[in-house]
């Protein structure tokens, strides 16, 4: 009897230590460091499961969801807007330069005045325009010699900037209107504005570099070349010489394209002011260039100088605009006494799409046909519009399979979605969701574009041009502008 009962006081003394270590706030360590030592027996049923239930109290268990355990969601897709315009100037030829207005046929024209009708179809991510103008606040700069040459007032690209256009092509025929000393003013004024310009340097390398911008989270690269006159940028033994490269050279082609490759950029634009003046067809030479290109790591090219809309052509899902026509420009002349084919400008949204760490694509484009250039920018009735329309789609023909239709929408919009575009946020990614239709023109308009289009155009000479004197007008026809 006295060894059951001594075995008995033992168990029960055990048991009563277990609890009592079991209510200790290190419960879980000096709990497992008596278990270690206690002999292997059955302890009784009542005692083990109040160990366990203060086990359990010593080490909660967090309760569980009553919701399924959420799935990762893949990615958001970034949706950006580019809006592209054509050739910009605030002044007519040779006028002096006023920081509230500028001169149109002797008359003055205010920026604001210039602008309401088109200002909201800005309003892209990234607005960009070819800015075909010194930009100067000075009269007292000697002029180039020739037969056309522009200057804007800073203030006036400060209105531009107001609007919502943040990058610009500097490379074109009108960067050295008022020689290097121009040229040097339109970089500082820039850079004092705080845009991005592409296209015009301080040197070669300035030249042929790219420009990396921002939005949304996506960086874009832009590079531009043009046709130069005497605007060649090139080191010298003394000073470098500023300007800008030629898309008529291989070697200026191959570094600016290896410029916008080489940029830290998720899409890369080329900028390129070229061609023959009012030619809404391109060359052989040119496509190639232009293909080639997009081979070597642009994303999309956009072309200007011809005062014309050209085509739109798509290789591998990569967009070339070979011609936006005039855009804002008071220094050239009306194009709305033309034919249907020849009398009106382009401005074009671009949408792109992509998810992070990927390059984005062109999920969609809308093509708004614009006039009165020369004075004040605004859409064409959507009537006229879509006509027009229909004549980027019969210039289109000249690419094949490859060439840009666009649907005619109900405001005249042309609207072109390429796969993928249903999942864009907003108007457009429901109107692309409904599924355009290119439709083809009636007989007589076909009729009517087919012979427009066939048409050769030369410049006219008006009699209020901002030119040189009247009597050195006469060979102002064919010239270039």
């Amino acid at each position: 009897m006295r060894k059951i009962a001594a075995l008995s006081f033992l168990v029960l003394t055990g048991t009563a230590l277990i609890i009592k270590l079991a209510q200790e706030p290190r419960t879980h360590y000096a709990l497992s460091q008596v278990m270690q030592f206690v002999p292997d027996f059955q302890l009784p049923t009542t005692a083990r499961v109040r160990v366990e239930s203060f086990s359990t109290l010593a080490m909660p268990v967090p309760a569980k969801d009553s919701q399924p355990e959420s799935k990762p969601q893949p990615p958001a897709e970034t949706q950006v807007t580019l809006v592209l315009a054509g050739d910009t100037g605030l002044n007519g030829s040779f006028q002096p330069v006023y920081a509230s207005f500028g001169l149109k046929g002797g008359s003055r024209l205010s920026f604001e005045e210039a602008t309401p009708a088109i200002a909201p179809v800005i309003n892209g991510d990234i607005n960009f325009a070819n800015l075909e103008t010194v930009v100067t606040d000075r009269n007292d700069l000697p002029a180039s010699l020739k037969l056309f040459g522009f200057r804007t007032h800073p203030k006036g690209v400060q209105h531009l900037l107001d609007m919502g256009f943040n990058v610009f092509s500097t490379a074109n025929n009108h960067s050295m209107d008022y020689g290097l000393e121009g040229a040097r003013e339109t970089l500082k004024h820039l850079t004092a504005l705080g845009v991005a310009q592409a296209g015009l340097g301080a040197t070669r390398a300035e030249a042929q570099a790219a420009r990396v911008v921002e939005a949304k989270g996506l960086r874009f690269a832009f590079g531009a070349m043009g046709i130069i006159g005497s605007g060649y940028a090139s080191p010298s033994k003394g000073e470098a010489r500023p300007g800008q490269l030629s898309p008529g050279s291989e070697r200026d082609v191959n570094d600016v394209v290896s410029s916008l490759a080489g940029a830290p950029a998720d899409f890369r634009v080329l900028s390129v002011h070229y061609g023959t003046e009012f030619e809404v067809t391109s060359s052989g030479a040119d496509r190639a260039r232009f293909q080639r290109a997009l081979s070597e790591g642009v994303d999309l090219v956009v072309g200007h100088h011809q005062h014309v809309v050209a085509g739109v052509e798509m290789v591998d899902g990569k967009p070339i605009f070979y011609g936006m026509g005039n855009f804002l420009h008071w220094g050239t002349q009306d194009m709305g006494r033309h034919d249907m084919c020849h009398d009106y400008g382009l401005v074009a949204r671009v949408h792109l799409m992509g998810k992070p760490g990927e390059k984005p694509s062109v999920r969609a484009i809308e093509a708004m046909p614009v006039t009165n250039m020369h004075m004040a920018t605004r859409r064409l009735s959507p009537k006229e519009s879509g006509a027009r329309v229909q004549a980027m789609n019969y210039l289109a023909r000249q690419f094949g399979a490859r060439g840009v239709r666009f649907a005619v929408e109900a405001d005249g919009t042309g609207l072109f979605c390429a796969p993928g575009s249903e999942r864009l946020t907003g108007a457009i990614g429901a109107r692309c969701a409904a599924g355009p239709v290119v439709s083809a023109p009636t007989a007589a308009l076909a009729s009517r574009i087919e012979e427009a289009c066939a048409r050769r155009v030369v410049r006219v000479v008006e009699e209020n041009d901002d030119a040189v004197p009247a009597a050195a007008q006469v060979a102002a026809v064919g010239a270039a502008e």
